[in-house]
């Protein structure tokens, strides 16, 4: 069964892990969304007491990775700001997600080392490694504050994270009298990414970035090597003179985004005794600018994702009919609201030959825009074939072989389709497990219909449909909804079902007013919440 959907061409994601707990990177496929989570029963289980047992998910719509907050309690960063909980969010190559204790690093594929492995001094300096006192760093001298203030002003003009790393390293090799200094990116495997360097010429891969420094400085405080401990950390360090070095980390919220790496050498003696307060203060400055331009980064993400998710809504109803009509003696009226952006609910009216009229609703399994892809190629395929054929068996038949080869694995569409016709008093149909419509006689309350109904469309593409038919009388109404109706629930989980929705067409009279009083019931039994599913409710009557 071919899958053609774009989303086979998308690498897999890779969570690689940064910070925290030991943990194994994570791969999510690219054709089922993968849950986070602390219960057994999440696709990557995290046992730590600040993950909620749904904490996130991964997902794929139209070609690009999101990930949504599942309402966590302790809630989902990504660049170290938080996450609108249900608000899936793009996320792209290098980003970093903060999970409770961990940080991972987002990667698109196989992984490609691209970094600068760091010196290997953690046996020798385990003791060396020093947290500059707060002491100390309240001393920032007098004259460093103009510089200071010269980098708040240029760090709040760059556009973009390169513009800001070259500004900084500017502004704290002249503070500080560091002759070397880079903003460099922690990559698994002990291996940094090198955003910006000054380093007298040297290239950045002649930079030399210690393990135990920066290891120390992923706590959050900035941390140094001195002089007199030098000779400890090995022959490499030893043999570029490296005779003093700090590393200060660059924090977005409480995640450690980056780091400021300076290094002296040698003959260069001319390192301030306030350095260590100088680039603390760079560092957060840094982490302010770096947080808005994360912020920036993720809100035109959010945009494109919506203007992307505005344009797929309004190519749907372009497809839909009115929402209320008459075509010969049939009169239909019809409502539909999507769950989350765009619906994965199909609905036509067709006019047929002889003043005959197809009607169908289904359901596509899914949310979002794979849902409303596949919706849109059912409902234009379905349609075509109504009009050709006019005979539900024989159009659901045709078209089910479409939707299988069409449809991802997990993915199918419940669907009732029928012609009236008028000159008959019958209904011609077909109810290829949807299940959720009723028969409302000119006289009579709405009522359940006995069918033996056919399979899914989508699992099987040899499956069989036969029609059934049923008497519709001048006056009675066929009223279907999506199971979004049936299924929906109010604050405390309890879901609407049959006996609200018989209750909710008691006392009505028309098309129009079953639709109304219907999707009404349902918004107000969901008490304010947003609607779980799509919810679709059309009446149709005869005569």
């Amino acid at each position: 069964m071919a899958d053609h959907s774009q989303n086979s061409f998308l690498p897999p994601l890779r969570l690689e892990p940064l910070a925290g707990p030991q943990a194994p990177t994570i791969v999510a496929p690219t054709d089922r969304a993968t849950v986070l989570g602390r219960s057994s029963q999440s696709d990557v289980q995290l046992t730590d007491q600040t993950i909620s047992r749904r904490h996130c998910l991964l997902s794929v719509r139209a070609g690009t990775w999101l990930i949504t907050d599942l309402a966590s309690r302790h809630g989902t960063y990504l660049n170290g700001i938080a996450l609108v909980a249900e608000q899936p969010t793009s996320v792209q190559e290098g980003d970093l997600l903060r999970l409770g204790p961990w940080t991972f690093r987002v990667r698109m594929g196989e992984p490609l080392s691209t970094g600068i492995h760091t010196t290997n001094d953690i046996a020798s300096t385990s003791m060396r490694v020093q947290a500059v006192p707060q002491q100390e760093l309240r001393s920032l001298a007098q004259q460093r504050l103009e510089l200071l203030i010269e980098c708040a002003a240029s760090i709040n003009t760059a556009q973009d994270e390169k513009s800001l790393a070259r500004t900084v390293i500017d502004v704290v090799t002249r503070g500080t009298g560091f002759g070397r200094a880079a903003m460099i990116r922690q990559m698994p495997s002990d291996e940094v990414e090198v955003i910006a360097h000054i380093s007298g010429g040297d290239t950045a891969g002649a930079m030399m970035f210690s393990q135990s420094l920066i290891r120390a400085a992923a706590a959050g405080q900035i941390v140094r090597l001195s002089g007199e401990s030098v000779a400890n950390y090995g022959q490499s360090i030893m043999d570029l003179g490296i005779h003093s070095a700090l590393c200060a980390p660059v924090l977005v919220g409480p995640t450690v985004a980056a780091y400021l790496y300076l290094d002296a050498r040698r003959q260069e003696q001319g390192v301030s005794s306030d350095a260590a307060a100088f680039a603390q203060a760079v560092a957060r400055l840094t982490g302010l600018a770096l947080s808005n331009l994360k912020r920036l980064d993720l809100e035109k993400r959010q945009q494109t994702l919506e203007s992307d998710l505005n344009a797929a809504r309004k190519a749907q109803q372009l497809l839909m009919p009115p929402s209320s009509g008459t075509i010969g003696d049939v009169s239909y009226a019809v409502v539909m609201r999507p769950g989350r952006y765009v619906a994965g609910d199909l609905y036509d009216v067709v006019p047929l030959k002889d003043g005959r009229v197809g009607v169908f609703l289904g359901d596509v399994s899914g949310k979002g825009v794979g849902a409303a892809i596949l919706m849109t190629s059912a409902q234009t395929h379905l349609r075509l074939a109504l009009q050709q054929t006019g005979d539900p068996a024989l159009a659901v038949r045709l078209t089910n072989p479409h939707i299988a080869a069409r449809s991802g694995e997990g993915r199918f569409i419940s669907l009732w389709v029928g012609v009236i016709d008028p000159k008959a008093g019958t209904v011609t149909f077909v109810d290829a497990g949807h299940g959720h419509w009723l028969v409302r006689p000119a006289d009579g309350p709405p009522c359940s219909v006995e069918a033996k109904g056919g399979m899914l469309l989508g699992i099987d593409e040899e499956a069989v449909y036969e029609n059934e038919v049923l008497e519709l009388p001048p006056g009675s109404r066929l009223i279907l909804y999506s199971d979004g109706v049936y299924e929906q629930t109010d604050p405390q989980g309890e879901q609407f079902g049959l006996d609200r929705i018989v209750a909710a067409l008691a006392e009505t009279d028309s098309p129009a007013r079953d639709v109304e009083s219907l999707f009404t019931s349902v918004v107000t039994f969901a008490a304010g919440a947003s609607l779980a599913d799509d919810v679709t409710v059309a009446s149709v009557r005869m005569g």
